[in-house]
């Protein structure tokens, strides 16, 4: 059974690096830049602010792993090239979808067979997928020394490894995760061997050796220092012998210094710190650790998400539910543990692990603090092998022997089926081409137009539902394109929701195939669908007409025209309902639990320069509130500047915030006068609430605490050229 289940494992591990494009998993180009630095220039890069960067702060020990597989590749481009970026990618980032989930564009240079540089990734991602085969196998290995009389289990924690959808991801990935969970993994099963069998000086020596290399993987496993003090604690208080733990600790320090020392002086001797985190934190945008527990509120969420499965920076989730099935079933099994049970002697070693992913929590969490980019799951990887066997051994509490073997079987099924729905049903349709249409398709294309734009493409045919729409709801526009020519240029695609009074509701700008199919790849002649969602904001004017519109342009250039010189193409009429409510728009903006905006209205909605308009707003007071909070309304063009502001108290300060009573609804008017010189164009309203001290309320999601911004958009107006 271990065998199958390190085959299937390698199988999904390959899977996943094959169905993942360059340099889409998290930081992987600059992961990749090390290894070429060191095969390239044979010197270890230094952390510097000037040009690309590299992952130049981690000890070097998988990268130069990772050159030793590929330096023999020809590679024409530079260490530190920069590889095309999709301008669209940060979409809606947070949803299940294929929208632009790609950061970079991809051509035919990245398939099969490798060469170049593709080659080179592949052969790194290769040897992550091994690594992590050690991993999952010293999982197991684990398992078996905890529960020597229960082999199911150790298998199950073994599969909860294999099989969760992230680790399998960055094991099929360019990155130091996957060996820092390796490295975490021995040295547990050393330390619970330790407790067991008792401490010699070969078990010593191989301590020393596994934490030194571990050190030269990456800084955070010094923290496997704890676990390995437990242990020797645990050796010493049961044999009275304390002098087997000074041993212990003489000899793994001396030979951790041994192997891994030289990093740390080199480290003291570039940057003046022998970790190298006051750099990083000066170049990656750190703060200090203190007042920033929102930081942790707020990471938590995302943390546990990432630990099972967001792929790519983090813009590739999984469903809710899946995280929310996960978290239930841990608890469940964590808390076996506490099942009272007769003499356990089991539980000194269970200590020993459980010590590791509390211990990882905590250096996660302080990361949370110092770093904006600290709510990762990786980072507890190290911790992982520990916590699936705890796992595994907590639903072991509730069941009899008999079951073990169906337990784990079914863990192990549970899981494997999670990993080929994240591979087949979230990551591959994430970054696969769109869907082609075949001869026989083609008659059965709805709303045929045949309508050629330029030379580059025709829109064959398209599709717009539902046709009555509210604030909030999405629009779902189909278009059946056909290429008619090859292109070096990257041509975008605009699906726009239009008002009939000339202003803009909702737009979507992208590259072709949602980011995957651009224009520079398209194959002649080629027919395929892409499924655009037109998201009408919730703050969208009410009740509204409009129509939506395609077209094609490149970026600072014109857009391409049809043969009767139109530069967009009308499709559907859309009517924009009004949501029932007291006020006119009804909204639900939460500004920090202290005052939500209700509703509003304008007077006109499409000006001429040095016009102005009238902003009708409604707020409700949520709590009672200790001091006077000023309202700002700014007309902002596309780059944040000011086009119009009005910025005072509410009311004019005729009605201080202080005095409002909880529930009360306060209607004021602003008047926003458009700057004589402004342009001809589309125009957001912003709108917010800041104190005496500047500083601006927070927007608050509907679901949970977390902050959503400082600032609401309104819907837009239109400026007329005189």
């Amino acid at each position: 059974m271990l065998i199958l289940l390190l085959v299937v494992y390698c199988s999904l591990a390959v899977g996943f690096s094959v169905v993942t494009p360059i340099y889409e998993p998290t930081d992987e180009i600059r992961h990749f830049r090390y290894v070429r630095h060191l095969a390239v220039h044979r010197a270890l890069p230094v952390q510097s602010a000037d040009g690309p960067r590299a992952q130049s702060h981690h000890p070097p020990l998988y990268y130069a792993l990772g050159a030793l597989v590929s330096w023999w590749v020809p590679i024409e481009r530079e260490v530190y090239y920069e590889p095309t970026r999709n301008p669209h990618w940060t979409n809606r980032y947070e949803e299940v979808s294929v929208d632009n989930k790609n950061q970079y564009l991809h051509g035919v240079e990245e398939s099969f067979p490798y060469r170049g540089v593709a080659l080179a990734v592949h052969l790194v991602r290769w040897l992550s997928v091994l690594i992590g085969l050690g991993v999952v196998w010293l999982t197991f290995q684990l398992g078996r020394e905890v529960y020597p009389d229960r082999p199911a289990y150790a298998l199950g924690g073994a599969a909860i490894v294999a099989f969760n959808p992230q680790f399998l991801h960055l094991s099929g990935a360019i990155g130091n995760d996957v060996p820092a969970a390796l490295w975490g993994a021995a040295v547990l099963l050393a330390c619970v061997r330790l407790i067991h069998r008792g401490p010699t000086l070969h078990r010593d020596i191989v301590l020393g050796i596994l934490y030194g290399l571990a050190l030269l993987t990456k800084l955070h496993l010094l923290a496997l220092a704890v676990p390995i003090a437990v242990a020797y604690a645990i050796v010493g208080w049961r044999s009275r012998r304390w002098q087997t733990f000074v041993r212990g600790a003489a000899v793994i320090l001396s030979l951790a210094v041994l192997v891994s020392g030289w990093w740390f002086w080199r480290n003291y001797a570039l940057y003046g710190d022998p970790t190298g985190m006051a750099k990083v934190n000066e170049l990656w945008a750190g703060r200090s650790p203190t007042g920033n527990w929102w930081a942790l509120r707020q990471g938590l969420p995302h943390l546990w998400s990432s630990l099972w499965g967001r792929f790519g920076y983090g813009q590739i989730p999984l469903h809710r539910g899946i995280y929310q099935g996960l978290l239930a079933f841990c608890l469940l099994a964590l808390a076996g543990h506490v099942v009272p049970r007769a003499h356990d002697s089991r539980r000194i070693s269970l200590l020993a692990l459980a010590v590791t992913p509390l211990v990882y929590l905590v250096v996660v969490g302080y990361y949370i603090l110092i770093q904006p980019a600290g709510a990762m799951g990786r980072f507890l990887f190290p911790a992982f092998p520990a916590f699936a066997v705890l796992a595994m051994g907590g639903v072991s509490r509730y069941l009899p022997r008999s079951l073990d073997n169906v337990t784990s079987l079914s863990v192990t099924v549970a899981m494997a089926a999670l990993a080929i729905y994240a591979l087949f049903g979230v990551l591959k349709p994430a970054f696969g081409r769109p869907r082609q249409l075949k001869e026989p398709e083609l008659s059965s294309i709805p709303h045929p137009v045949n309508v050629r734009f330029g030379g580059l493409g025709r829109l064959l045919g398209y599709e717009v539902v539902p046709t009555h729409v509210e604030p909030g709801d999405t629009l779902e526009v189909t278009l059946y394109w056909q290429a008619l020519a090859r292109t070096d240029q990257q041509y975008t695609v605009f699906v726009h929701l239009l008002s009939d009074v000339g202003v803009m509701v909702a737009q979507r700008d992208t590259y072709p195939g949602l980011g995957r199919y651009p224009t520079t790849v398209w194959e002649p002649d080629a027919v395929f669908v892409d499924i655009y969602q037109l998201h009408v904001p919730e703050t969208a004017y009410a009740p509204d007409n409009g129509y939506v519109q395609v077209g094609f342009y490149v970026a600072d250039g014109a857009r391409l025209t049809t043969p009767d010189g139109r530069d967009a193409l009308r499709l559907a009429s859309v009517e924009i309902q009004e949501k029932a409510g007291q006020f006119p728009n009804p909204q639900e903006v939460d500004f920090g639990h202290r005052v939500t905006l209700v509703g509003y209205s304008l007077d006109r909605r499409v000006v001429q320069p040095g016009e102005a308009i009238s902003l009708t707003l409604y707020w409700r007071a949520l709590s009672r509130m200790e001091q006077d909070y000023r309202v700002f309304a700014h007309i902002l063009d596309s780059s944040s500047g000011i086009r119009a502001q009005s910025d005072s108290f509410l009311l004019d300060g005729s009605l201080p915030t202080s005095d409002w009573e909880t529930g009360r609804v306060v209607k004021e008017v602003r008047t926003l006068s458009v700057a004589p010189d402004t342009p001809p164009g589309f125009y957001a309203i912003e709108l917010g609430l800041h104190g005496k001290d500047g500083k601006r309320l927070p927007v608050m999601a509907r679901e949970g605490d977390h902050q959503k911004g400082s600032r609401v958009l309104l819907g837009k107006i239109g400026v007329e050229g005189r």
